[in-house]
């Protein structure tokens, strides 16, 4: 770990770094939390390369990503409008909801930057945007079990909504969400 963390827009080029960075921290954070075969499959290094190759492909319109020096990328964040309660993991949000909230899709750091500022400076930039966007709140789903992810986002000023649900693609488990108002 060394150096200056800058946040700038992710670009194509960007996907196989980010895809990297999400199995590493998958296999750091989740293990106990998500079933070992999800876990498995999910950053098995083939997974990895056609997830690489697919967001290589795909827009990176709200993707933020981090870039520390001497080390590369080493943290993204994916913003967007917040997706309606009917969403489906892996479908996409078409239309903007009309209610004016954002919705932090995924934030991942490299467990070697964790405690470094990488993560609020990318939160930071993703409430930018939310701003730049007229979005009055931003609102993101967490696991109710993941301790760590929770902290950081309470010590950033998000706060439960009391709203839950159960994550199906992953075993059942439940997720909580949180919201803060921008600016």
């Amino acid at each position: 770990m060394s150096g200056m963390v800058r946040i700038r827009p992710a670009r194509a080029s960007d996907g196989p770094p980010i895809a990297r960075i999400r199995a590493a921290t998958w296999r750091v954070v989740y293990p106990g939390l998500i079933p070992e075969q999800t876990l498995a499959e999910r950053t098995d290094p083939v997974a990895v390369e056609r997830e690489g190759e697919w967001r290589s492909a795909h827009s990176m319109d709200g993707v933020l990503v981090a870039e520390a020096d001497g080390d590369g990328l080493v943290g993204f964040a994916v913003f967007g409008p917040e997706r309606d309660e009917g969403y489906q993991l892996g479908q996409p949000q078409t239309e903007p909801p009309e209610h004016g909230r954002g919705e932090l899709y995924a934030i991942y750091v490299l467990p070697g930057h964790w405690a470094t500022g990488a993560g609020r400076a990318l939160l930071d930039g993703v409430l930018g945007l939310a701003a730049g966007q007229d979005y009055n709140d931003v609102s993101l789903w967490v696991l109710e079990a993941n301790a760590r992810a929770r902290r950081f986002y309470e010590i950033a000023g998000f706060r439960l909504t009391g709203e839950s649900g159960v994550l199906g693609g992953l075993g059942g488990i439940t997720q909580v969400r949180y919201r803060r108002l921008v600016g």
